[in-house]
């Protein structure tokens, strides 16, 4: 019953947002007018959300929320990173599922434009200093897996909570590109590979 409310709500509010949502004289709506439509605001990342999107919801509950069906760029095994038109230039979404019986799910966000930005304000092309002036104690640093000593991981993490993180990969100066989501997947080295 609970998850039938969830729903319903879900679907009364997206559609409000689409109403409210002015026509794209284009004919439909593509991911660089999703960028630099002014709502890339609402798409602010956080350990455990990317915008209205929580991490770790099933693909079928996050095609509801977008309100399509995301496309996939390769065929999909147990891991593949998916690009919506919905969603601002420069992100893909780590989808994976554990079994084959097991729900497909949006495990993580990968950011590698400028323009997105974290709920503190961090976002690709920042340094490393502003990102630690952001983050400030809740934030380490370890050597990139491929560029260090001078790349680095700079990790976030929210205190009490050990699921979800933020990762920024960086040059040694600024950043390069970061994700979020959901243990294990937002610490895979390679992504999906």
């Amino acid at each position: 019953m609970r998850t039938r409310l969830v729903s319903a709500a879900l679907a009364v509010g997206l559609a409000a947002c689409e109403r409210s949502r002015p026509p794209d004289s284009s004919g439909g709506e593509s991911a660089k007018s999703a960028a630099t439509s002014g709502d890339i605001a609402q798409w602010t990342v956080r350990p455990d959300s990317f915008g209205r999107l929580p991490l770790g919801i099933s693909l079928a509950a996050a095609n509801a929320v977008l309100g399509e069906s995301l496309p996939m760029e390769r065929t999909f095994g147990s891991c593949a990173n998916v690009r919506s038109p919905k969603t601002p230039h420069g992100v893909s979404l780590m989808i994976e599922r554990d079994s084959v019986s097991a729900p497909i799910r949006v495990e993580r966000i990968n950011v590698d434009s400028a323009g997105v930005r974290t709920a503190e304000g961090a976002s690709v092309g920042d340094t490393e200093e502003r990102v630690k002036q952001l983050y400030g104690e809740r934030l380490r640093v370890e050597p990139h897996k491929y560029t260090g000593p001078a790349g680095h991981y700079l990790i976030v993490q929210t205190a009490g909570d050990s699921l979800h993180r933020i990762v920024f990969e960086t040059d040694g100066q600024r950043v390069l590109r970061f994700h979020a989501g959901r243990r294990p997947a937002v610490d895979y080295v390679e992504g999906c590979g």
